[in-house]
């Protein structure tokens, strides 16, 4: 079993999520949790010119986990909230100033973590607005998450938005395989929705083009701009479709 390193900044609710997946599809995660958010990653990152092996750099902010982070890792990804609303200490601009700002720095974090067989660079995925988004919905498969937006100024309260939803009345560890490909599935679609327009499955090549975290962070921020709205969307269930690919026809068997 090849070894998988998963960086996530909180120390639950991701956890919870990469366990249910490994057990689900057969993978080994090493999970590392930052405790932070992205943008506390990006000023370590920013500081040293984005030039540096992350693995060193997240031993420094927690030597307790160097033995773990000193393993051989045949893919590392990293996930985090797109968390576009946070701001600097005794800030004083508005929510759009804040929300214009944090993009341009996932912009920039975009194009430096984007090889995953690379165990000193990684590949991020990018929850929009967070991890909770997997819940965002009253069905496994539901389709009304091709419009599932949130505004900027409802940031703060996406969590007790997601807590009303009925799939949020069913814990984790009662989802079976089929739920979590049917939650994938319904993100592909979603993902295929924002950067085409068309609710459907796009077909695998397709899939790994529009799936590019630099083409989803542009595309979102256009959302931003055009009703300042994200479009609700969880990027880290991407992890179990690219892994596998389409070997042995997974992609095309799942978006049957």
């Amino acid at each position: 079993m090849e070894n998988i390193l998963v960086i996530v900044e909180g120390k639950k609710t991701e956890p919870q999520l990469l366990q249910r997946l490994s057990k689900s599809f057969g993978l080994d995660f090493d999970i590392y949790c930052l405790e932070s958010n992205i943008y506390t990653l990006y000023k370590e990152l920013k500081a040293i010119d984005f030039n540096g092996n992350i693995k060193d750099i997240l031993a420094e902010l927690h030597p307790e986990q160097k033995e773990m982070l000193s393993k051989k890792f045949v893919y590392t990804y990293l996930i985090f909230d797109c968390d576009a609303h946070h701001p600097k200490r005794d800030d004083k601009r508005t929510i759009e100033e804040i929300v214009n700002a944090n993009f341009k720095k996932l912009e920039e974090m975009s194009g430096y973590f984007v090889d995953e067989t690379d165990p000193t660079v990684g590949r991020l995925y990018i929850n929009f607005p967070m991890v909770e988004s997997f819940k965002d919905c009253d069905f496994f498969f539901d389709p009304s998450y091709a419009n599932n937006q949130v505004g900027i100024h409802d940031l703060t309260h996406y969590k007790e938005i997601v807590s009303k939803r009925l799939l949020s009345r069913i814990r984790m560890d009662q989802f079976t395989q089929k739920n979590w490909l049917s939650l994938i599935l319904q993100n592909v679609y979603k993902l295929n929705r924002i950067e085409t327009g068309i609710w459907d499955k796009p077909t695998y090549s397709a899939y790994t083009i529009e799936s590019q975290l630099p083409s989803v962070i542009k595309t979102e921020k256009s959302i931003i701009d055009g009703n300042n709205s994200l479009a609700v969307l969880n990027m880290s269930l991407f992890i179990v479709l690219d892994y596998f690919g389409n070997r042995y026809g997974f992609y095309d068997q799942i978006t049957q």
